[in-house]
């Protein structure tokens, strides 16, 4: 796949995350960073419309580029107990800005994802709606081998993950879902990227096995100060 970075150069103004840059976040263990890092300075234009968004699936390293982003002071949340995806999903259907409300003051944000008995929100999915209203954002797909990340989600949960995601889409059997799993892998990486191919700069396809984490360094070089140090491979586990 294809990555296009932006020039590692902060553009005028300053890094968007320079007031919160420090090394001491890299030493705080990373069930206390989310209390660490300094809120984002939403006072801009810029800043309210250069976020970070990653697209990828869950088990796809999401805690990985997560952490990475807190540890450069960057303002980050994910999952929220499925808040996050929940309040995005009913601002768009109300006709809003996907961060409208108490999501609104951070910068990046990950595993926008929500799995109950009844229903299933991918968030990944709104990457046209977040592109249109914060055209300055930085998009993430992060990825890995599609085979070794559906059997990441067979095994989440000793299994319970799978029969809940079978219950909420009525699919019969594990079978099913591995075969909707693999489906939507593949739509929603395609969809990506093409639908990113006119916009240089804004995307970064990054296999979270293979990729060099310098990669998120230059492809962000251009709004935050970012050290590839920081990136650590870490239990996938939502907060």
């Amino acid at each position: 796949m294809s990555i296009l970075v932006h020039s590692p150069t902060i553009e005028v103004g300053g890094a968007l995350n320079a007031n919160a840059v420090s090394s001491e976040l890299s030493e705080i263990p990373p069930d206390k960073l989310s209390r660490a890092v300094p809120a984002a300075d939403m006072s801009t234009l810029r800043a309210r419309t250069t976020r970070i968004f990653q697209l990828g699936f869950n088990k796809c390293g999401t805690s990985n580029i997560y952490r990475f982003l807190q540890r450069s002071g960057i303002s980050a949340t994910r999952f929220n107990r499925g808040m996050l995806a929940t309040r995005i999903k009913a601002n768009i259907e109300a006709g809003l800005k996907p961060l409208a409300g108490e999501f609104t003051r951070f910068t990046a944000f990950a595993d926008i994802h929500y799995l109950t008995r009844n229903s299933v929100i991918e968030g990944n999915r709104y990457f046209r709606e977040f592109y249109q209203y914060y055209p300055s954002s930085y998009f993430i797909l992060n990825t890995r081998n599609k085979e070794e990340w559906i059997r990441a989600r067979l095994a989440h949960g000793d299994g319970a993950y799978a029969r809940r995601y079978s219950r909420a889409l009525r699919l019969r059997n594990e079978n099913e879902v591995i075969q909707q799993w693999s489906e939507d892998w593949d739509r929603h990486h395609r969809s990506v990227v093409d639908y990113f191919a006119d916009k240089p700069g804004r995307l970064l396809v990054f296999d979270i096995n293979k990729s060099n984490p310098q990669e998120l360094v230059n492809f962000l070089a251009a709004d935050f100060i970012t050290n590839s140090a920081n990136f650590l491979h870490e239990t996938d586990t939502i907060d």
